[in-house]
């Protein structure tokens, strides 16, 4: 049986607050301790408590192991989301850096990622959160931790006044739970996103309107970082990407010629919407 591990910070509103909602909606056992607190579970989850804030907690995998004596197949991280706009926004998104680790990981590297349990996620927020006063979208492969499992965020934001709210808390505590029934992605196509603003508006458009999963997602900005390697290892850490999927107006015309060219390279399909059936 894989193992799902979940993963909140006593130390984040929005993290405790999912928290409390997953305690409400399922019945959890206590196995073991992780990092001083109980680790708790429910069937495929095992949900862990940390002292500090997720951005620079590195290899949550191999600390499970060590603690609990796991290995999980996929970690999920309840979070606060924060950003200047104050937008209220829920978002999932990948890790890694594509140059600089300056809010955690490594720098130029990035985390495995799990596509289909990841836009799973985001489709199952839209349904369960849609009413809401959220906007809901990916965000793009941004910050730490950095580690060798699959992982992905889940989040509230954008300030301090939506992360303790409960309507949203409870959409994220049914989402997260969704994830041990069968995926409303499973025969989703994979790919890697390229273009657009760091919430991915066309790609998080497409993954809700096609059969298309996104695992790493490359926003415009770091663009300027996305040599041939770079695109390598987003391939290597989006489990059965089939190929790349560009947001072609979030770029100008030159760098969209020498990113396909570079796909063209690397032996790597470039996708279009009308080849990917309609959900």
């Amino acid at each position: 049986m894989s193992e799902i591990l979940i993963l909140t910070s006593n130390e984040d509103v929005a993290s405790m607050n999912i928290r409390e909602h997953l305690l409400q909606l399922a019945d959890w056992q206590p196995e073991g301790t992780f990092d001083g607190n109980p680790a708790l579970r429910n069937g495929r989850f095992l949900m862990i408590e940390i002292n500090e804030i997720h951005l620079f907690y590195d290899f949550i995998g191999r600390k499970a192991r060590e603690q609990l004596g796991i290995q999980p197949d996929l970690i999920v991280v309840a979070s606060r989301h924060r950003s200047k706009s104050g937008l209220r926004t829920l978002t999932v998104h990948p890790l890694g850096n594509f140059s600089s680790a300056d809010f955690g990981g490594q720098p130029g590297k990035l985390v495995p990622t799990a596509p289909r349990k990841m836009t799973h996620a985001l489709l199952e927020l839209k349904n369960k959160a849609g009413h809401l006063d959220f906007g809901i979208s990916f965000e793009a492969t941004h910050h730490g931790p950095y580690l060798e499992t699959p992982l992905f965020f889940i989040e509230i934001g954008s300030d301090e006044s939506a992360w303790p709210e409960k309507e949203p808390a409870s959409a994220i505590a049914e989402v997260i739970l969704s994830l041990a029934e069968p995926l409303r992605t499973d025969d989703d196509i994979v790919a890697v996103g390229i273009g657009g603003g760091h919430y991915m508006p066309r790609i998080s458009d497409v993954a809700g309107s096609h059969k298309i999963s996104f695992g790493h997602m490359v926003p415009s900005y770091a663009l300027e970082s996305l040599d041939a390697d770079m695109i390598r290892q987003a391939v290597a850490k989006t489990p059965g990407v089939e190929g790349v999927y560009f947001h072609r107006k979030g770029m100008s015309k030159p760098k969209l010629r020498e990113l396909r060219a570079l796909c063209e390279e690397l032996d790597l399909p470039v996708l279009s919407s009308k080849d990917i059936p309609e959900r």
